[in-house]
């Protein structure tokens, strides 16, 4: 009987989704807010490629504005943001998850609000104009969440889309749109965001990744992130022992090193955090002026997200693909690569650090993948030997890498996938993923994105308990 009554009970829901007017209004409703959220990924994505040529140009021409610049603008953001954008400090994606733990009402507005979207806009353009090493996707997360909690006010939701659909597909829809990885983006919300598969959310979730995707896609053409390295080629794989060896041995080094960065961080974070209070112009100047420096000593190569150097890096084994850009492209991509020494991944890492630990608006994805690219191109020398070409050593410490700073392993090779194409090299990047993410536990119990959506709730009106590590099922 009881199967029976649960039956009917989705029958009669299914009907009702399908002929009343209020719930074909709540669809439209969340239709806008997952186009919103692909057009506000979309607006990064501009922004920094219309900055990109301004950067280069009086990079070159005069390097030394940084030390004006990089300086000024940080004094300028943490002003703002500390002034009249409270809560849209950090990449975004620690406050979406806090904001799943907070009731609705006041102390969700602290983190998911029209006036902490039109913050992140607003910080985040500032931060790319810059030029610090700053990606887009957590901005791209939180404003989709943002957007889409804003839905409430329009029309009526059931309370699982209230308390947590909502915020998920808004999360999802600002990665998949950033990256044009529809795929990455769900199980992003699943594995990270929400820590867990809801059902009963999923249609929504897929709905409004679909809908961002488009937007982009409409816009931009349907492209891979760092390009079709397998266009006229045969296919990237792994069918040699030696090919195989390798995987464990850069998952562990990709991985620890991952997982020293997010440990790092997470300490000397409060330390600054406590100094600028004390003195916000003082820290802030010389964090700006020691990126700055960063900048001047590898002639430009930490200057920007790291997309271009990583791009290049990758392409140089896909020279098939590479002739299908245009001209102007391909000078990009090769100044990029000039500017790639064997330290890179290193000066690359450390102007990342340094303005993650001023908790300015901006993202660590595209940044990380080109820690990882630089080291893949490094230690490629030490790989030979396995017969695996460079572009895979490459694939395989970015995934590593990323893995190891997130902790987030299925996120980490499905956005790679779909970023390259690279559909074939599915299982070397899987593995690799899988174990970086298991040595990265040993040095950083907590992921970092936990860790900080922890200590945001600590400040709010009802903090948690302390994060458990095996939250997270081991993977």
């Amino acid at each position: 009987m009881a199967t029976g009554e649960t039956e009917n009970e989705e029958t009669i829901d299914w009907r009702k989704a399908l002929f009343t007017r209020e719930a074909w209004w709540g669809y439209l409703v969340v239709a806008l807010g997952g186009l919103a959220a692909g057009l506000g990924a979309m607006y990064f994505c501009g922004v920094e490629l219309f900055v990109g040529g301004y950067v280069r140009d009086w990079n070159n021409e005069q390097p030394w504005l940084a030390f004006l610049v990089m300086p000024a603008f940080l004094i300028l953001i943490i002003y703002l943001r500390d002034n009249f954008f409270c809560g849209t400090d950090g990449t975004g994606i620690p406050q979406t998850i806090a904001a799943l733990k907070l009731r609705d009402g006041v102390a969700r507005d602290a983190v998911l609000s029209m006036r902490i979207a039109v913050g992140k806009l607003i910080l985040t353009t500032l931060g790319l104009l810059a030029y610090l090493s700053i990606g887009r996707e957590g901005p791209s997360v939180q404003l989709g969440a943002c957007f889409m909690r804003c839905c409430n006010r329009f029309a009526h939701f059931p309370a699982h889309l209230v308390q947590r659909g909502l915020i998920l597909a808004g999360g999802a829809a600002g990665i998949a749109a950033a990256f044009n990885a529809p795929i990455a983006g769900v199980v992003f919300a699943m594995e990270e965001i929400g820590r867990r598969f809801d059902k009963n959310n999923m249609g929504t979730l897929v709905r409004t990744v679909i809908l961002a995707c488009v937007v982009c896609t409409i816009f931009m053409g349907n492209y891979y992130f760092y390009g079709d390295l397998d266009h006229d080629r045969d296919p990237l794989m792994f069918d040699s022992i030696g090919q195989w060896l390798i995987v464990p041995v850069i998952a562990i080094v990709g991985g620890l090193l991952g997982g020293l960065f997010s440990r790092t961080l997470l300490i000397c974070m409060p330390h600054v955090g406590r100094a600028m209070k004390k003195n916000f112009v003082i820290t802030a100047g010389l964090i700006g002026l020691s990126c700055a420096c960063l900048a001047w000593f590898t002639e430009g190569g930490t200057l920007g997200s790291g997309y271009a150097q990583a791009q290049a890096l990758l392409l140089q084994g896909s020279p098939e693909y590479l002739e299908t850009l245009t001209p102007h492209h391909q000078d990009i991509l090769a100044e990029a690569k000039d500017h790639v020494t064997p330290f890179y991944f290193l000066w690359r890492a450390l102007a990342t650090f340094l303005v993650l630990l001023t908790a300015i608006p901006g993202g660590l994805f595209d940044p990380s993948f080109s820690v990882g690219a630089g080291m893949g191109h490094t230690l490629f020398p030490m790989f030979a030997w396995s017969g695996a070409t460079e572009q895979s050593v490459i694939l395989l410490f970015i995934v590593a890498y990323f893995s190891g700073v997130v902790q987030s392993p299925m996120t980490s090779f499905i956005i790679l996938l779909e970023m390259t194409g690279v559909t074939m090299f599915a299982l070397p990047l899987a593995m690799t993923a899988m174990l970086a993410y298991e040595v990265s536990r040993l040095v950083c119990r907590t992921a970092l994105y936990e860790a900080l959506a922890f200590n945001f709730l600590k400040n709010a009106t009802c903090a948690p308990e302390e994060p458990k590590t095996s939250e997270k099922p081991a993977l």
